[in-house]
């Protein structure tokens, strides 16, 4: 069995916009309650992995 750990939850309000974190989320069948990507599509929450997130914060820096 992998184990992991849940590192942030992140949540942007608009699209196109940064994410930041929130302390809980309400997840229901279209996504995080309140998050501008939730919706009837095929991918209203990401999972990325923390070395991912890395990556993409070393290739923009902010």
């Amino acid at each position: 069995m992998h184990k992991g750990k849940l590192k942030a939850i992140c949540i942007s309000e608009k699209k196109s916009t940064e994410k930041h974190s929130v302390a809980t989320a309400v997840i229901n069948e279209k996504g995080i309650v309140g998050d501008a990507h939730a919706g009837d599509w095929h991918r209203q929450i990401s999972l990325l992995s923390y070395d991912e997130v890395l990556k993409f914060k070393n290739a923009n820096p902010v």
